[in-house]
């Protein structure tokens, strides 16, 4: 294995955390360490997924993206929610960021915790993030996405075991501040282009994602994943058909004390020379920590300034509702 350097994003196997010795053990997260310090992405194989699961998943999906549109406004997400549906170029990630485009090319459908039988999900608070999913009138794809979130519920697990590795903790350190998460399974669907974009309008539009880190299944289409290197330019996020993509979120850098880096990235278009317009779909799981989870310097990570403590469940709320961003570090003494 080698390591990235700022202008690639590496392919990482991950089988010698759970086969290995504790000195691969050792050596995987020193890799992820640096990978996700210079440039925030990683790729990985080796994970022991289902893709026979994410197969089903995809076609279930485009069946549904690609069928009557009043199967899918029937569960168009409520306003200020994300359980449901959400319409063709509804909204745009680079305006999140402050910038001005067009809306994005693209729509999509989110699930959230699947079961929310059990007490924790059903306070008063809880209830801000943990809503009732909205499910087309199809068995088959409740069944099928309910499966789905929660194999990604056992990756990511799997995933922040190998990151307390890389910051040097336990290996069960973000156990107990994961038990009972808010995440998100968004499916998306980028409709084929048979006319030209607007001026600066995205298939996605470069943005960063919020929660700690998101696991990425895309299919092999023309207009795909970029990321921004800390140079500043612009490189595809390579395909691997067995593999996933996984990013670092901003809840993640800041539990890092900015050691590991939330990246800039964006869906862009397919090219005029990529052959007849066709769709590109993808699948993202968004892993949110626990909303009681206090989001504080990791202790790892200590520096001569850190970001205040706040609580995962309001930072989400600041950040999806615009209201305020996370405060900012404290300037160093002199």
């Amino acid at each position: 294995m080698t390591a990235a350097g700022l202008d690639t994003v590496p392919i990482i196997d991950i089988s010698p955390f759970f086969d290995g010795s504790q000195e691969d053990k050792r050596a995987l997260g020193e890799l992820v360490d640096k990978t996700n310090r210079e440039i925030g992405f990683l790729v990985i194989t080796g994970h022991g997924f289902d893709l026979d699961l994410l197969g089903k998943w995809f076609a279930i999906s485009k069946d549904f993206f690609e069928g009557p549109v009043d199967a899918k406004t029937s569960v168009l997400a409520a306003p200020g929610t994300q359980q449901g549906y959400h319409r063709l170029a509804a909204s745009g990630l680079a305006a999140k960021e402050g910038e001005k485009a067009p809306p994005d090319l693209r729509e999509y459908f989110m699930i959230g915790q699947t079961d929310l039988s059990q007490a924790v999900f059903n306070t008063s608070e809880a209830r801000r993030f943990h809503r009732d999913n909205l499910w087309p009138a199809t068995d088959e794809f409740q069944a099928t996405g309910a499966a789905y979130y929660a194999a990604m519920e056992a990756l990511s697990r799997k995933l922040m075991s190998i990151f307390a590795v890389a910051l040097k903790l336990e290996e069960n350190w973000f156990e107990d501040k994961i038990d009972h998460h808010f995440s998100i399974v968004s499916s998306i669907y980028y409709p084929a282009q048979p006319t030209p974009p607007l001026p600066g309008q995205l298939r996605a539009g470069a943005h960063t994602d919020y929660g700690s880190l998101t696991i990425l299944a895309p299919t092999d289409a023309p207009g795909g994943l970029q990321v921004r290197t800390l140079a500043g330019d612009w490189v595809d996020v390579p395909y691997i058909p067995d593999g996933f993509i996984i990013n670092i979120g901003d809840m993640m850098q800041r539990w890092t004390n900015d050691r590991w880096l939330s990246n800039m990235h964006r869906v862009v278009n397919p090219g005029t020379t990529s052959g007849p317009p066709r769709p590109r779909q993808s699948i993202a799981y968004f892993l949110h920590p626990n909303y009681d989870t206090t989001i504080e310097c990791i202790p790892t990570c200590k520096g001569e300034t850190e970001y205040d403590p706040i609580l995962a469940g309001d930072y989400m709320y600041e950040k999806e509702n615009a209201i305020a961003t996370a405060t900012p570090k404290p300037a160093a003494a002199e």
